[in-house]
């Protein structure tokens, strides 16, 4: 399950469980000041640390959540419309901004996938071979153990990392058509090979833009 230890950075994570645990050290005094009957004046005037330390990596959470949304949005409307050059512009500052913070794979994919669209071949490989790694990294399964062997949550795990990889695998197959060179290319060799790779849903709108613009380059070099 995803957790904001997912999308904070280190410092972010030190300020938050600080900020944590120093509020919990001011309550335990003032429950002590209360019951002592003593003056809490001087001790309230040190909560806004700790609630501050908390409140900024808690909106900064909240603004990669609304960030992420934004940015599958514009994603949509770029398949949409390859020649909108404000969506365009609105993509590559999310992905810039978002890659910093793509620590998953399922992130990382995303990340490969803006790329792709917005013509970064090189980059978009690079995100999809960084997935796959990091993906066999975390599954610490061997692929010598039995299915018999285990268990239906071990299974559901390996299940979603296949898919993870595969669009990995989708998104690098695709990377190359984009990489072919146009000239003394066929047309119908150009939609044989695309058509030849099967995508996932997610995955056709980026497959058709790169056809599309494979199409518009080979015209504008004739």
């Amino acid at each position: 399950m995803k957790t904001i230890l997912t999308d904070l950075h280190l410092y972010e994570l030190v300020l938050l469980f600080l900020g944590i645990f120093l509020f919990l050290i001011l309550s335990a005094g003032l429950l002590y000041y209360i019951i002592k009957k003593e003056e809490i004046k001087k001790l309230l005037l040190f909560f806004p640390i700790p609630i501050l330390m908390i409140g900024y990596p808690s909106i900064k959470e909240v603004t990669i959540s609304s960030d992420k949304i934004a940015f599958s949005k514009y994603q949509e409307e770029y398949i949409q419309n390859p020649n909108d050059t404000v969506v365009e512009q609105k993509l590559i500052k999310l992905t810039n901004k978002l890659k910093e913070r793509a620590q998953t794979p399922e992130d990382i994919i995303q990340i490969s996938k803006a790329k792709l669209l917005l013509g970064n071949t090189k980059e978009a490989i690079a995100y999809a071979d960084k997935a796959i790694k990091i993906e066999k990294e975390r599954s610490g399964f061997d692929d010598k153990i039995p299915v018999s062997d285990s268990s239906t949550n071990d299974m559901n795990s390996l299940i979603e990392q296949s898919k993870t990889t595969s669009k990995a695998i989708q998104l690098k197959e695709l990377a190359r058509i984009q990489n072919m060179e146009n000239d003394n290319l066929d047309t119908a060799v150009l939609k044989a090979e695309i058509r030849s790779i099967k995508v996932d849903d997610e995955l056709k709108g980026t497959k058709n833009v790169i056809l599309k613009r494979k199409k518009q380059k080979r015209l504008s070099n004739q």
